[in-house]
């Protein structure tokens, strides 16, 4: 990422509030890399010509931190807000402000001198938007998201062979690694069999030193057809797991058991009850560890309502 950004969410408060940014812009055409990708900033995609702003004065002489929207690291947790992308070499997506809870990420190097003056005006404002989120709450981060398997399929699809051949494989316990064709037809099969299905950051679950937490495909959840993600599933679980019988009770049971959240998990096993109480509340999160778990912004309700 350089010392640009575009996307940017121009009615946002850190856009908006004490005060207005002036930005350098530029007019560019779409790269080629950009074209038929979507983001949360481009939700259509990027259209053939768009503007870039400059956040500093000149392109810095090392890489800037950044933060890969589509490589999912904890854009899933409800209540992220997309800011700004930067300007990056590699794919659409490529974060550069964003809030989660009461932390901001600043994808830039935060040098005042560098600064632009818009990029100074949009960094007092977010001091002021983040006073406001001093107590807002949010959750651990534990593993990256499914989201980074998605991008290996279309990243640099003619020049980046890395990912499908070294990244993916290598993000995978060895059993299901065993099963996969390190090319970009294999990234797109394993795609298409197993995203629904996978999972990661468990207790007991192996890691490496490189890719942090390795990631499994649920083999219960396989069976049923019920993606590990999807409210629908967490109804059918609790359906088969009270009402069922034989195999399909038993693999409703341990997806339950291997999903909900311990906290809030019934210590009674009555899994009807359960979800009439808490399906409006819960949502699930890959980041923490593929929870189904309290969502954060009803916490943050809860917690600020007057009795």
């Amino acid at each position: 990422m350089d010392h640009r950004g575009h996307g940017l969410a121009l009615t946002h408060p850190v856009f908006q509030h004490p005060k207005t940014p002036t930005f350098e812009w530029e007019e560019a055409e779409r790269p080629k890399r950009y074209e038929g990708f979507t983001s949360p900033l481009y939700p259509q995609g990027v259209p053939e010509t768009y503007r870039i702003a400059k956040f500093e004065t000149d392109k810095p002489g090392v890489s800037n931190p950044t933060i890969v929207s589509h490589e999912g690291f904890f854009t899933d947790v409800p209540g992220f807000e997309n800011l700004a992308e930067g300007f990056s070499a590699k794919a659409l997506g490529s974060l550069s402000i964003a809030r989660q809870g009461r932390y901001l990420y600043w994808g830039y190097t935060i040098d005042p001198k560098r600064m632009t003056p818009g990029a100074a005006d949009t960094f007092v404002n977010a001091l002021y938007y983040m006073h406001l989120h001093r107590d807002s709450l949010t959750v651990p981060y534990v593993c990256d998201t499914r989201a980074n398997f998605e991008v290996y399929t279309w990243l640099s699809r003619d020049t980046y062979l890395r990912g499908v051949e070294e990244h993916l494989p290598g993000s995978l316990v060895p059993e299901l690694r065993e099963s996969y064709t390190p090319s970009f037809e294999g990234a797109d099969a394993f795609v298409a069999t197993y995203l629904d299905y996978l999972y990661a950051g468990k207790p007991g679950m192996p890691s490496s030193e490189k890719y942090g937490c390795l990631f499994d495909a649920d083999r219960d959840a396989m069976a049923l057809g019920t993606a590990n993600n999807d409210p629908a599933s967490l109804a059918r679980w609790v359906a088969l797991a009270d009402s069922g019988d034989g195999e399909a009770n038993e693999q409703a049971r341990r997806c339950l058991s291997r999903y909900v959240h311990p906290d809030i998990a019934p210590k009674d096993g009555a899994w009807t009850p359960w979800l009439k109480e808490y399906q409006d509340r819960v949502s699930f999160i890959d980041s923490t560890g593929f929870w189904w778990q309290l969502n954060p912004l009803y916490l943050e309700r809860a917690s600020r309502t007057i009795e």
